[in-house]
């Protein structure tokens, strides 16, 4: 067998796994890949501000020091302001009336990604002074980082 043959299959496999990427509403990966799916609020709901979000998760999620998965949520695609999720409902505060993006990715403990994420547009239509960037714990474990 072609050595080259070989390592652009498993190249193509590797590539074909990461595109499942992000689904809107959905979890990503498939078979035993851990995932993440956002239960609320619905793709293109009109909220008001603050947004509770309800997310699941299949695998068990808790602080980092523990050890265990997280989930890191992003508003607007500003993936390097992420607020760190130990729990499966979070209080996203001052957004700004509008359309937004709420993302959640599961991370491992190190923040190295496990691979699952989910989004969801929303409209908020009240509340809010900020410029998107969510915030605020509402007593559910999350931090901005």
């Amino acid at each position: 067998m072609n050595v080259r043959f070989l390592a652009a299959g498993i190249v193509s496999a590797a590539l074909g796994l990461s595109a499942c990427g992000t689904g809107s509403g959905a979890a990503s990966g498939g078979g035993g890949a851990p995932k993440v799916t956002i239960q609320s609020p619905a793709e293109g709901a009109s909220v008001g501000s603050p947004v509770t979000l309800k997310f699941s998760t299949s695998v068990p999620i808790g602080p980092v020091d523990s050890g265990k998965d997280h989930v890191h949520v992003v508003i607007d695609g500003k993936s390097d302001e992420y607020t760190v999720v130990t729990s499966t409902v979070y209080q996203i505060r001052n957004l700004a009336p509008g359309r937004h993006l709420i993302g959640v990715t599961l991370q491992h403990a190190d923040h190295s990604p496990a691979g699952a994420g989910s989004q969801v547009h929303v409209d908020v239509t009240s509340g809010g002074t900020g410029g998107g960037s969510g915030g605020g714990t509402g007593g559910d474990g999350g931090y901005v980082y």
